[in-house]
């Protein structure tokens, strides 16, 4: 087993509820190496303060972040599969 494998991405959405429920059935059919994360949208301001105007509603903070799943790169059909049956 080499020590270094690929990974490429087989999920990328901005639904936190999903990206949950498929990480756990990816973790739940048995394959190695699910890692997931997400990254947030850039604020809107050019200034230093990173602050985002959108965020100061009544509402409070949005939720604009994408959530993405990679798994090593073999275990691509395994995964897709698994995916097209939970979704």
């Amino acid at each position: 087993m080499p020590l270094f494998r690929k990974k490429i991405t087989v999920f990328q959405e901005k639904s936190r509820d999903r990206w949950l429920a498929a990480q756990a059935a990816l973790k739940g059919a048995g394959l190695a190496g699910v890692r997931g994360g997400y990254f947030e949208e850039t604020p809107v301001c050019g200034c230093g303060a990173k602050l985002d105007p959108r965020d100061f509603g009544p509402r409070g903070k949005i939720d604009r972040n994408t959530y993405y799943i990679r798994i090593y790169a073999e275990d691509e059909a395994r995964a897709r599969a698994i995916l097209e049956e939970m979704l």
